[in-house]
């Protein structure tokens, strides 16, 4: 079996934030043929949450002769920027070409393909409707299209009134680890993971409740090949959103669905992952060399 390489390195974003990068790599063992050189993945993770924990996607791929690149967003993980914050929800959109802009760079030549869980689902999404030349491919787990898990009026009323006077103020993001996963491990490890933060200042709340409602309307711009895989009993992100949505890109995209029943919102974190890790690698795979 292969060998991974790991590395890591900061990328400075277009107003200076340094974006924090991992980067996985396949090599052969001796004794083993050469490890194949095949297309650039880049990993755009969820809210709350960081690149470290994919790492078993990363080496998966990795082993199989693809580079991956994951990277935390402005303000999560180990990236600079105010904690949990973000001043507009295009700044994601800009931080990710930057990240793709330097992950094709490191394998010249080559398919680059875009994969984004729930709210990196969301911005990944966004970005390949507005820059759809430079990826090759869009695959989305659990994208955060439409909320499931319920924001009462008081409280997304409350959110609203303080992001004009207190923008930075931080406040739980209410997702219970335990929808995360039936795998009570990673529901633990979750909770103790000393990188992930888990709150998001009233400004993000509004650029995230703005950017849903902004993304839900461009499904007919998206024309890169398309694979969409939200958890069947997902109680963070709408799964019926996440169907809406995919029926509404228009039929000359190469487009597929693959609803996972019964898995809950981390379908990669989930008992079945490694089925879930196989289907996504046979979709690159039948686009990698087209």
């Amino acid at each position: 079996m292969p060998e991974v390489t790991y590395s890591e390195e900061t990328l400075k974003a277009q107003d200076g934030t340094g974006l924090f990068c991992r980067v996985w790599k396949g090599r052969s063992v001796d004794g083993e043929p050469a490890l194949k050189t095949r297309a650039t993945i880049v990993i755009a993770h969820g809210l709350a949450d960081h690149s470290g924990r994919y790492e078993h996607f990363a080496e998966f791929f990795a082993r199989k002769g693809y580079l991956v690149y994951a990277y935390d967003h402005r303000g999560q993980g180990k990236s600079e920027g105010v904690r949990g914050h973000v001043s507009r929800f295009s700044q994601f959109y800009d931080d990710l070409w930057f990240v793709i802009r330097g992950a094709k760079g490191r394998n010249p030549g080559k398919k680059c393909f875009l994969v984004g869980h729930s709210m990196g689902g969301l911005i990944a999404v966004g970005y390949a409707a507005r820059r759809p030349r430079t990826i090759n491919g869009l695959i989305v787990t659990s994208p955060c299209l439409a909320l499931r898990m319920r924001i009462s009026p008081a409280k997304k009323g409350f959110g609203t009134f303080m992001s004009w006077f207190f923008p930075k103020l931080a406040v739980d993001t209410g997702i219970a680890a335990e929808g995360l996963s039936h795998d009570l491990d990673v529901v633990e490890a979750y909770k103790k993971d000393p990188i992930r933060y888990p709150k998001i200042t009233t400004k993000f709340f509004v650029e995230f409740d703005k950017a849903m409602k902004r993304v839900e309307s461009l499904a007919e711009s998206i024309v890169t090949p398309c694979l969409f895989m939200p958890g069947g009993d997902d109680p963070v992100c709408s799964t019926d959103a996440t169907v809406r949505f995919y029926e509404s890109i228009p039929e000359t995209t190469d487009k597929k669905l693959i609803v996972w029943d019964g898995l809950y919102h981390e379908i990669l974190n989930e008992p079945e992952k490694d089925e879930v890790l196989r289907a996504m690698a046979e979709w690159i795979a039948e686009r990698e060399g087209k």
